[in-house]
C-alpha cells in the first residue's frame, strides 16, 4: 500500500510515529517485521533523521525493539493490555483525586464538553468519533490535576491506549450505554462526591480493560464484561 508523505512541520518524527504505531496496533506491520530505515524513509518522503527519532519512540513505548542495526515490530497482547490498563488506571485515579480538589468547575465544564462530543457521534454511529471524545474526556483529568510528571507519563502511552480502544470499537455501534456511564461518573465528579466516582473509575477502566483484552487481543476477559458495552 503506497503511503501519503508526511505535512511538512517541526514533529517530523512524531508524524511518523504516529502513523507507524496505527499500522503496528492495527496489525498491518505484524510481530517480528523489520523496521528498514532507508525504506520508511522513502515510503514517508522523509530524511533518516525523523524515522530514527519514530522507531525509538516505538521503542520506549515498548512497540518495537532494537536488535543490534534493526528494529522489530512487537506489538500488542493481552499482557500488554492488561499493563496498559494498570498504568492508565493508576494514572488516571491520582490526577482525578487531584484535579477534582483543585480545579474542580473547569475539570467539570471539559468532561461535560467530551460528553457532548459523545452525543453527536452516538447520533452518527460513529465509533472512531466517540473513541476520541472518549479520549478527550480521560485526558481532562490529567491536565486539571497540573501533575506535570504523571501528565507526561500518561501522553507517552495515550496514542497506544487510543488506538487500541478504536480497533476494539469499531464494530460496536450501540455507543449509547458507554456514553451513559461517561455522563454518570460526571454527575458524581460535580457533586462533589469523590469516593463513588473514584470507585466507578476504577469499575470503568476495568471493564474496558477486559473487552480490548477480549477483543482486540483475542484472550478471555477474565471477568464479566457486557459483550455489548463499548470500551471507555
Amino acid at each position: 500500500m503506497a503511503r501519503s508523505p508526511v505535512a511538512r512541520g517541526d514533529a517530523l518524527g512524531d508524524q511518523v510515529a504516529d502513523d507507524l504505531r496505527r499500522r503496528i496496533i492495527v496489525r498491518e506491520l505484524p510481530a517480528d517485521d523489520v523496521l528498514v530505515e532507508a525504506k520508511l524513509a522513502e515510503e514517508y518522503e522523509v530524511s533518516r533523521g525523523p524515522v530514527r527519532d519514530a522507531i525509538r519512540t516505538l521503542a520506549q513505548e515498548g512497540l518495537v525493539e532494537n536488535r543490534g542495526r534493526s528494529a522489530h515490530v512487537i506489538g500488542l497482547h493481552a499482557h500488554d493490555v492488561d499493563e496498559l490498563f494498570s498504568l492508565r488506571s493508576a494514572l488516571e485515579h491520582m490526577a482525578l483525586d487531584s484535579g477534582s480538589q483543585k480545579h474542580r468547575s473547569r475539570l467539570v465544564a471539559e468532561l461535560k464538553a467530551a460528553v457532548a462530543e459523545m452525543d453527536s457521534a452516538v447520533d452518527n454511529s460513529d465509533p472512531a468519533a466517540f473513541t476520541r471524545a472518549d479520549m478527550q474526556f480521560h485526558s481532562a483529568f490529567l491536565r486539571s490535576s497540573e501533575l506535570r510528571r504523571i501528565h507526561d507519563v500518561w501522553s507517552q502511552y495515550q496514542r497506544t491506549i487510543e488506538n487500541l480502544l478504536l480497533v476494539a470499537n469499531l464494530d460496536h455501534t450501540d455507543l449509547k450505554p458507554a456514553k451513559a456511564r461517561h455522563e454518570q461518573l460526571t454527575t458524581m465528579i460535580e457533586a462533589g462526591n469523590d469516593a463513588a466516582a473514584l470507585a466507578e473509575l476504577e469499575d470503568h477502566l476495568d471493564a474496558s480493560r477486559r473487552r480490548v483484552r477480549r477483543d482486540y487481543a483475542g484472550e478471555p476477559d477474565d471477568g464479566n464484561a457486557d459483550a455489548s458495552s463499548t470500551s471507555c
